[in-house]
């Protein structure tokens, strides 16, 4: 009789087992999501790699042509090893001279400066990696930034430095008369 009942009863199936569906396209539109906020997080990344490289350059490249122009004499009135103006009232001028680079003796001749690309005095520097690059050296009459009784007494001067892709930075530094 046993046997009888087996063959009566239903067969048992197995548990099904795979997706569905359903949960095939929740599935997909998950991963959509979270592939999308990780290349978008990635891009972002990416784009703004380069700018440690080009700032690194300009830094080298500032410093490069202060160390130049913070070498030589204040001004054509001061002496060469510093001291005291001989023209005591003199107003604080910037007398650019017209001369080649070269020729620049004191901080007033690197007034309005533009070297596109930059070119240092410096012999065996190899300037090919900066050759996208341009510089531009402002100088100007700046004792009162500094809280100095007179305006002569100290020259700002400003290094900006553009990259090839347009970013620029800029950095001033202040030499003194004394």
């Amino acid at each position: 009789m046993r046997m009888k009942d087996r063959a009566c009863s239903k067969p048992k199936y197995a548990r099904q087992s795979g997706v569905t569906l359903v949960e095939l396209i929740i599935t997909i539109v998950v991963l959509g999501i979270a592939l999308s906020t990780l290349v978008s997080a990635l891009s972002e990344g990416v784009s703004q790699s380069a700018t440690p490289l080009w700032e690194s350059k300009a830094l080298e490249l500032q410093q490069a042509y202060l160390d130049e122009i913070l070498a030589m004499q204040f001004d054509d009135a001061g002496a060469a090893g510093g001291g005291e103006v001989s023209l005591a009232d003199a107003p604080c001028v910037l007398s650019t001279e017209g001369q080649s680079r070269p020729l620049f003796d004191d901080v007033d001749d690197y007034h309005n400066l533009t070297d596109q690309p930059p070119v240092l005095i410096e012999p065996g520097i190899d300037m090919s990696q900066y050759a996208q690059y341009a510089v531009s050296v402002q100088v100007a009459c700046a004792g009162s930034d500094l809280g100095l009784s007179e305006n002569r007494l100290a020259k700002r001067i400003l290094v900006t430095v553009t990259a090839p892709g347009g970013q620029s930075r800029n950095v001033a530094v202040y030499k003194g008369n004394f």
